[in-house]
Order: C-alpha cells, then structure tokens, then sequence
C-alpha cells in the first residue's frame, strides 16, 4: 500500500509537470477527475508489474505515458523528453519530500516508526505538491520549458532521456556477467533511439504525403472549376460570333440601303420621307443593341453562386460585390454542389460564419498589394471536407502564428482579433485541423489557409521561417515544417 500511494503521487504530479510544460496550449488539459484516475490506474499496473519484474515496473508507465502524449501532440520525440523529464522529476521530488518528510517525524516524535508507513506516505505527497509548487515559482520554469522546444535543445534532452531510461533498465541487474548485461543494455538503448527518430520521420513522411494529396485536390478542383469557365467562355464567344455575324449582314443591308437612299431622284419626297425614317429607326435599333451587347460584356457583375446552401451563396454574392468594388481578384471554386460533401454534422451557420472571417481577413490582407487576389475553394481530401483560402496579402506576424486560437491578436491597428479566435473555436468545436502553407517566391499567393474536417484537431505550418517560428513557439500542438522536409 506504501508503495502504491508513492508511485499514485509520482504519476499524478507527473501530470501536473506535463501539463506545465506544455504552456498555452489547449492540448493537454487534463481534468483533476481524470488526472487521478489515470494516476491511480498507473500506479496499479506498476505495483502488479513490480511483483514479477522490478525493470517493467518502472519502465511500462512511462512508455504508456509517451505513446499516449504522442497520440495527442504528434511529435514523438518532444512527447519522450517531455514524458520522461516529467517522469523523473517528480519521482525526484517524492524521494526529496519522503526524505525530509523522515527527518521531520524523527524531529518531533521520538518513536516515528510507530506511524504507518502509509501515513507517512500521505504526508510526504502532500509535501510533494508543495514542492512542485515552488519548483514552478522559479522565473526560469513559470512557463515551463520552452527551450526544449528547439531543435537541437530537443535532440541534446532525447539523448539525456535515453540514458536515464538505460539508467532504469540496470537497476535490477540479474546474475548474468557484466558484459551480458552491458550488451543488453546497448541493444535496448539503440533499439529505443532508432524507435524515436524513426516514428518522428515516420509522421513527417505521412504529413508531407498529406500535404501532397492537399495539393493536387486543391489543383484538381481549380482545373474543374476552371474547365467549366472555359465551357462557359466558349459559349459566349460561339454565341457573340453568331451575333456579329448577323450584325455583319445586317450593316451591308443598311448600307446598301443607305447609298440607295441618297442616290434617289427625290421626285416623291413622301416615299423618301418614310425610306428615311425607316433607315433612321433600324440604325438606331442596331446601334441601341450594340451599345447594350457591349455593356454587358465589358463590366463585371456580381455572380450568382450556386452551392446548394443558401446562407453560403447569400455570403459569396456579398463577397463577390466587395471584391468588385475593391478592385480584388476574386476566385471561388467547388467544381461541384456543396451539400454531396459536406459533413451533416457541420451546421450551416458555422460553416458561414468561418468562410466569412476566413474571406474578409484575406481581403484585409491584401490591402497593399498591387494586384489583390484571394481565392475560396472547397473540395475533398480523401473522405474529409476542406475549406480552403489563399491570398497575395501580407504575411501572419510570428507572434499571431504562435499564439493562433489561444489570444486576440491582430497585425491591424483598427483590427480586434476576434475573426482568428472565431476560426479556431470552430476548428476545436468540430476537430478540424488547421494548416498554413507560407510561400516566398510564389507570383501568385503570399499564404494558404486550409481547414480540413477530419476530426485530429492539428495545428501546423509549412514555412520559409521555420527556425523563427520554433524560437518564440512555447506549445506542444505546433507542428512547424520547412519545404525541404
């Protein structure tokens, strides 16, 4: 029983430190219920364990922890720092506070052995609570630990973890000679180290074929939309050459007509009064039709959407107006009626309400670009709906891309910051996963929005200045790569 409840305060305060460490994120936030549930289940299996092999009890809690961090923030070998570290220094502080807990009771009782181990036990958690306290007070630690954030702080601390973990394996050596055991103890270690970097090149092979598939639904469904402007650029030109054609006969009558009415004798001016009058009115007739052909063809009218939700279509005509009007680029494709793909559970409303906030924060975007274009499409990838937005504005500040979802930020000075935080209530409400595609030598967009519905909740960034957002990123959620990975 001692030792369960030591081991129960071990894995408990280890998610306190888990949940330090991952500061300002959303990701890991654990209920007190369910921290002591899954404290008190750890310490079980480790107890059970305990009884048949000392090295599995200490090794298959933190291996359970790691797998089930991984899961959540997708980056294997952050999530075996963090699990370890947490691991190591709360069993540190609980061996601390049992060991002052100890000098104490001997202080004031004469015969503290007569206390039961398990009250002492209780005691010395309550005094390991008060140390993680402290420990956290510290300024370096307040925000837990951002520098492992970095690449090569993250690599040094893997190989640390390692180590300590080969530290736990020789705890309970066995009879076998040294150079068995030292043999053993190689394997495991390079057999643990190649698991780490592997299921990290693992997850970014998956992403970048992700993003790969991303792309050429994203090319195909601008092609399909594209092919049907064609189609319909076609029609319109086959429709004005059936026009200019009957206007090319029609103006050989009139003139043919004309130079026979000034080559007349005029010796009935009734008769050429009325041959008058009648070239007068076809003239105009033409010339009123021409005037409106051309009218229509040359300005640019609002469009009528059709993608099979009204409140969506009500929205694209308004944008589409605004762009007009602000001399904006504006492109929208689905190549198909909306209601065949998106998911029933996606209210209509909230999808609107996203695609607006998405849409004005492109046009603002724009503002100060010499040619402002923004683009809306909507399309599969595999099974998932994606609402996609790019555009040729200015880029996100670091410190917006690093806080997205988590505080009001804004890169304008009459901005409220309202529309991202709206963005990513709606991504945590329905599990979306949010990524940004940054480019800087594409002629035609600066950023690319994409929020897929695929129930992962993810959060990440390909980008040209990965090592700038890493340094200031302090949460565990981000997923940052480079082009070249």
């Amino acid at each position: 029983m001692t030792n369960f409840i030591n081991f129960f305060f071990v894995f408990y305060y280890s998610f306190t430190i888990l949940q330090k460490t991952s500061y300002k994120t959303t990701l890991f936030n654990l209920k007190k219920v369910t921290q002591f549930s899954f404290a008190f289940t750890l310490a079980f299996i480790t107890i059970l364990i305990g009884s048949y092999n000392t090295t599995l009890a200490y090794l298959f809690p933190i291996f359970i922890l790691w797998i089930g961090l991984s899961i959540h923030i997708h980056r294997p070998q952050l999530s075996f720092v963090l699990t370890t570290l947490s691991y190591s220094i709360s069993y540190t502080l609980n061996i601390v506070s049992l060991f002052i807990t100890a000098i104490l009771l001997s202080a004031i009782c004469n015969k503290y052995t007569a206390i039961p181990y398990s009250l002492i036990a209780i005691m010395s958690g309550a005094l390991h609570g008060i140390l993680i306290k402290f420990l956290f007070l510290i300024k370096r630690f307040r925000n837990g630990m951002p520098f492992l954030f970095s690449t090569p702080f993250v690599n040094i601390a893997t190989l640390f973890c390692i180590l300590l973990v080969g530290h736990l394996v020789s705890i309970n050596p066995n009879e076998s000679p040294f150079e068995v055991q030292l043999l053993f103890l190689s394997i495991f270690l390079i057999t643990l180290a190649f698991l780490i970097y592997w299921w990290q090149a693992q997850i970014t092979k998956a992403y970048r074929r992700k993003l790969e598939l991303r792309e050429l639904e994203s090319l195909r469904t601008e092609v399909a939309e594209l092919n049907l402007l064609v189609g319909k650029l076609t029609e319109e030109n086959e429709k004005l050459a059936r026009i200019t054609h009957r206007d090319n006969t029609l103006i050989t009558t009139l003139k043919n007509s004309t130079i026979a009415y000034l080559s007349t004798d005029f010796r009935n001016p009734a008769e050429a009064f009325a041959t008058r009058d009648k070239l007068i009115s076809n003239i105009n007739a033409l010339s009123i039709e021409r005037t409106t052909l051309s009218a229509d063809t040359q300005s640019r009218k609002a469009r009528r959407f059709d993608t099979g939700l009204l409140l969506l279509d009500e929205l694209l005509g308004h944008m589409d107006e605004t762009a007009i009007e602000n001399g904006i680029s504006f492109s929208v494709h689905f190549a198909t009626v909306l209601t065949d793909f998106v998911p029933k559970d996606i209210s209509e409303s909230d999808l609107v309400h996203t695609v607006d906030d998405l849409l004005k924060n492109a046009f603002k975007a724009t503002t100060t670009a010499s040619k402002r274009s923004v683009q809306l499409q909507f399309y599969k990838l595999g099974k998932h709906f994606v609402v996609e937005v790019a555009d040729n504005g200015i880029p996100f500040e670091v410190n917006s891309l690093v806080n997205m979802g988590l505080e009001k930020i804004t890169t304008y000075a009459d901005g409220s910051g309202i529309g991202l935080v709206d963005i990513w209530t709606t991504k945590e409400k329905y599990g979306a996963t949010y990524h940004l595609d940054e480019y800087a030598n594409n002629i035609s967009f600066t950023k690319k929005i994409s929020l897929t519905f695929d129930k992962k909740n993810q959060y990440s960034i390909r980008t040209f200045r990965k090592d700038e957002i890493l340094q200031m990123s302090k949460r565990t959620d981000l997923q940052v790569y480079d082009y070249s990975e």
